[in-house]
């Protein structure tokens, strides 16, 4: 973004921001931890994570549909329940109250959601618990400090999470974490139970049972959209150690690529770019993705 452009939208969004002070002055402050104090929480207390980002939000709504996954009563009424819960080895992951650490057009996105949704969504959360960060998964592209110190320390953190776990992956079928990179080089050992694409919801059941037969014992990581913020609490319910990490690998690839925008990455399905590499897994990493995957869902 040139100087010039950039002094236009700052003062489009502050003239903007002005505007609309008035729709946002009723949405409560909520009690949300830092990017850091979250992933230490998960750390010191091996809590399982269910992130709320716009899309859980939108479909805890009437009428709502997602691109990769359909609305319902069904789906709607699971999402409250879990915003609502309070169970002692779960946390919910919220994005708000850390506004001030954005770029500019994801302050003037994420201020835009408030004034059109805050008054609707309020209702379903509750203001009398401490919420964890949504964006411990989404750490770099749309902060202001996208320097390499910064997204190292916090990848570093994110880390330690699974150094020496056995970790189970339940994904989309183009989501393909860690393959490419080193995010998960630290744990002992990975599988994956690789799920649709799309509307993984409707195979909720099948999702769940196959997680509790293959996940005992060991770190289970979700990244299946809507899907994956139900399922991270249930588990949780049964005993289970589950965190919802959607984004994660894409963020961290952005981060490698030194990006800027939301731009495709080879290999992986990106919802927000606005073009698509090929699907294709570069050769030199096939057969160690073909060999992790446990089981697949619905594909």
């Amino acid at each position: 973004m040139n100087i010039k452009k950039k002094i236009s939208y700052k003062f489009y969004f502050l003239q903007w921001l002005w505007k609309t002070k008035n729709l946002r002055k009723d949405f409560p402050k909520y009690n949300v931890l830092s990017i850091e104090a979250t992933i230490e929480k998960i750390i010191k207390e091996k809590i399982s994570i269910s992130r709320f980002g716009d899309g859980e939000f939108r479909l805890t709504l009437p009428d709502y549909t997602l691109v990769f996954q359909d609305g319902g009563e069904r789906i709607k009424k699971r999402l409250q329940e879990v915003l609502k819960s309070n169970q002692t080895n779960h946390i919910v992951c919220l994005p708000f109250e850390h506004f001030r650490d954005f770029d500019l057009p994801t302050k003037y996105w994420w201020y835009k959601f408030l004034n059109i949704y805050g008054n609707r969504i309020k209702f379903f959360i509750p203001t009398n618990k401490t919420y964890g960060n949504v964006f411990i998964t989404r750490f770099y592209i749309g902060f202001a400090d996208k320097s390499e110190k910064r997204i190292t320390a916090i990848v570093s953190h994110l880390k330690k999470i699974w150094v020496q776990q056995d970790i189970l992956i339940i994904e989309g079928k183009y989501s393909r974490l860690g393959v490419g990179n080193d995010l998960f080089d630290s744990a002992r050992s990975l599988q994956r139970i690789v799920c649709p694409p799309k509307n993984a919801f409707e195979h909720y059941h099948e999702i769940l049972q196959a997680t509790e037969k293959h996940g005992k014992d060991k770190l289970v990581l979700l990244a299946l959209g809507p899907t994956a913020t139900i399922l991270a609490y249930d588990l949780a319910k049964k005993g289970f150690w589950a965190l919802d990490v959607g984004h994660i690998d894409i963020e961290y690839m952005w981060f490698l690529m030194k990006a800027k925008d939301k731009i495709p990455v080879e290999g992986r399905h990106v919802n927000e770019a606005n073009e698509q590499k090929s699907l294709e897994i570069p050769e030199e990493f096939r057969e160690q993705y073909l060999k992790s995957i446990i089981i697949e869902i619905g594909n």
